[in-house]
């Protein structure tokens, strides 16, 4: 993937918020991003930040205490997961 792409996509984003060349995950909102080669991905859960520079993002995960720096060239995708609650339960659905 490109930068331009990844920049679009997060922009996309529901709970994505841009601050220059950081993108922060509001509260509540859980974000995870696909690293990797085609066929052999690996997720990072939790994002918190991520930060864009010319070549490379810096993923910061919330709940591995990390930071991930990776090439646009490896990143496949993300998933956003609204916050929890609020729908109340459905019959059949847990």
């Amino acid at each position: 993937m490109e930068r331009p792409t990844f920049e679009a996509m997060l922009e996309a984003a529901p709970g994505v918020e841009r601050k220059g060349d950081e993108y922060l995950v509001e509260d509540g909102y859980s974000l995870s991003v696909y690293i990797g080669e085609p066929g052999q991905t690996m997720e990072v859960s939790e994002v918190a930040t991520l930060k864009l520079s010319a070549a490379f993002c810096e993923a910061t995960s919330r709940e591995h205490h990390s930071a991930y720096f990776v090439e646009y060239s490896s990143l496949h995708g993300l998933c956003v997961r609204p916050p929890s609650g609020g729908g109340g339960r459905r019959a059949g659905f847990s």
